[in-house]
């Protein structure tokens, strides 16, 4: 204890030491205190000036100066700034604040400029009447050549914000000329070149003309294009490809190729190269170099959420069993209330880097409210883009073996079924805009294959909006209907509950439905879910949320909703938001309050 005691003593008298030292070296040394003031001028103007002026940037130094002064080991002097050097920097300034205010049209402003001290501190003041704006007065955007005819060019032409009458602003003349050159080069024309680009400005009239020429020179267009790899055919790796020998060149079109492949999951690299000093004549060659990925990855996780409890998952995938790019994978989930083993086989089809053919086998056993049910299940699905919507077409033939409080019952369907889903976000795991929907419609008829005559419909749907730079408000909903004149007849799979993380807190997880005669929850033929909540970062990743939810599962086409609410914690982490809730149902229940976490993507 002593010793510690003695070790803070000493280092308080280094760091007063330190101080004293910093504070004479500061200004006993002759250095001079200076303060800046700009007035007359506002945003980005102001902001343009304070950064051209050398006397503004001397003063802010100083004062960082001075804070730095203060840290421990600091041992070299900071340089002296002088009455001498603040003359200097005063008589330059004027000079420098019409070169900082020329971006914005400004070319004739009033400075009043003045500089004095007062009881040891200097002064520097600058009150700047920025005068007339500069008006573009004669205009005139040309592209000779081919290029003049492309959409893009022309568009780049249309959309100037260069307008005769308005204020002379150098940052749009710059973008216009970005805007021609980036049009012009995706669009095939990479020698395009200005052979005339000036602003001539007329300060005593306040007017300016702007000359922007260009010379598109000729098209070029894709030569050879080679993909080396030799993990797959040549004739699959070509379907990736969006441009073909002989198309216009477009820069964009190599990005998108290149995505496409790293989005295959074939290839951990992919660069392509197409260099304009080895074309013949216009024509550019493609050299596309990659790098395979890993034949197989092996995937494991732990979690834990209220509804399932602890849960493991584990999962191999085969990104590649053959050299036409079909691939295989397997998955494996246990927790409290649910066992799944699946395999799938995939096929790549028609547009190969987003259709497939898919074929799946699972077998799970699962609590469905308190119904224990065994299901064996065989899946043929059709996964493409379809106006914007993710498609999915399939054919499930499945078995489930269940027990209602009857002994056990079996039951068989072949259902085909549509699946289309949409979503957009700002940001996967933590989106501030954005919204997901999914709707899915199948059935089946009496049959020997199936147990009887049923269409199953469900729309679940999500958004997310900011309600501030650290707020957002998350409104989820979903509905459901079955209908089948032998409800009874269809297995718990088929039947929908309601209660839990994802549905409504304050209840556990599938405890809202219709019950049988012994009191156990069977599922319901139509479900209501409605969500509101909005959460507030208030401290880094931290946060907190208010939560309002109803809803039911029910035997009648509107059900009695049951209500909740409550307040949560939320942490921002790596895998997704982790959300604690206590919710506490608002009608009775057998539970005045309950906990909730769960882990994952907001939509």
């Amino acid at each position: 204890m002593a010793c510690h005691c003695h070790s803070l003593v000493r280092r308080l008298i280094l760091t007063i030491s330190c101080i004293l030292y910093c504070s004479t070296s500061v200004w006993a040394n002759g250095e001079e205190k200076l303060t800046v003031e700009i007035t007359g001028i506002h945003n980005s103007v102001l902001k343009n000036v304070e950064v051209f002026l050398s006397i503004n940037n001397a003063a802010n130094e100083q004062k960082t100066s001075l804070l730095e002064s203060f840290r421990l080991g600091e041992k070299e002097p900071k340089p002296e700034l002088s009455e001498r050097t603040i003359k200097r920097l005063h008589s330059a300034a004027p000079e420098e604040i019409r070169q900082a205010m020329q971006p914005f049209g400004y070319y004739d402003p009033h400075i009043d400029a003045k500089l004095e001290n007062v009881s040891g501190t200097w002064y520097a003041s600058y009150e700047i009447d920025s005068g007339p704006a500069t008006e573009l007065d004669r205009i005139e955007i040309k592209v000779n050549g081919d290029g003049a005819n492309e959409p893009s060019v022309n568009d780049a032409l249309v959309t100037t914000e260069l307008i005769t009458g308005q204020k002379l602003d150098h940052r749009k003349y710059e973008e216009t000329k970005s805007k021609l050159s980036d049009a012009l080069y995706n669009a095939g024309f990479i020698d395009a070149k200005f052979t005339h680009s000036e602003i001539k400005v007329y300060p005593s009239k306040h007017k300016a003309d702007i000359t922007l020429i260009v010379d598109s020179g000729p098209r070029f267009t894709y030569g050879t294009i080679t993909v080396e790899q030799d993990i797959l055919h040549p004739e699959f790796v070509e379907k990736f490809a969006n441009i073909k020998h002989g198309d216009n060149f477009e820069a964009n079109k190599l990005i998108d190729f290149q995505l496409a492949l790293m989005d295959s999951n074939y290839f951990s690299e992919v660069e392509i190269m197409a260099d304009r000093e080895k074309a013949v004549g216009t024509e550019i060659p493609v050299i596309v170099k990659t790098e395979p990925k890993e034949p197989r990855r092996y995937t494991f996780g732990l979690g834990y959420g209220t509804d399932t409890g602890p849960r493991v998952t584990t999962g191999a995938e085969l990104r590649r069993i053959n050299r036409s790019g079909h691939k295989m994978r397997f998955d494996l989930r246990a927790s409290e209330i649910e066992q799944t083993v699946s395999s799938q086989y995939q096929i790549p089809i028609k547009k190969i880097t987003t259709d497939s053919l898919a074929f799946t086998a699972s077998a799970s056993s699962e609590q469905e409210g308190d119904i224990d049910t065994d299901q064996f299940k065989l899946v043929t699905s059709i996964n493409d883009d379809w106006y914007g919507f993710r498609r999915r077409l399939y054919l499930s033939l499945e078995r489930e073996n269940f027990d209602i409080g009857e002994g056990t019952q079996t039951s068989n369907l072949l259902t085909p079924g549509i699946q289309l889903s949409r979503k957009y976000f700002d940001d996967p795991l933590f989106p501030r805009k954005g919204y997901s929907a999914t709707l899915d419609i199948h059935g089946g008829l009496e049959s020997p294959m199936t147990e009887t005559t049923f269409l199953h419909t469900s729309l679940n749907a999500r958004a997310v909006m900011p309600l501030s730079a650290q707020s957002r408000l998350l409104v989820r909903g979903e509905y459901g209907v079955i209908q089948s004149s032998e409800f009874d007849n269809l297995p718990p799979s088929q039947r929908f509950f309601a209660g839990g993380d994802q549905s409504v807190r304050g209840y556990g997880y599938q405890d809202l439905s219709p019950k049988n005669s012994d009191g156990d929850v069977i599922g319901g033929q139509y479900l209501a879910v409605f969500s509101i909540e909005a959460d507030y970062l208030f401290y880094k990743n931290f946060g907190m949320a208010a939560f309002f939810d109803a809803g039911n599962a029910s035997e009648d086409f509107m059900p009695g909703l049951k209500t909740a609410a409550g307040l949560g914690l939320r942490y921002r982490s790596p895998v997704g938001m982790i959300r604690v809730d206590l919710a506490t149902p608002l009608e009775s229940s057998e539970d005045s309050y309950r906990l909730h976490i769960s882990i994952g993507a907001d939509l």
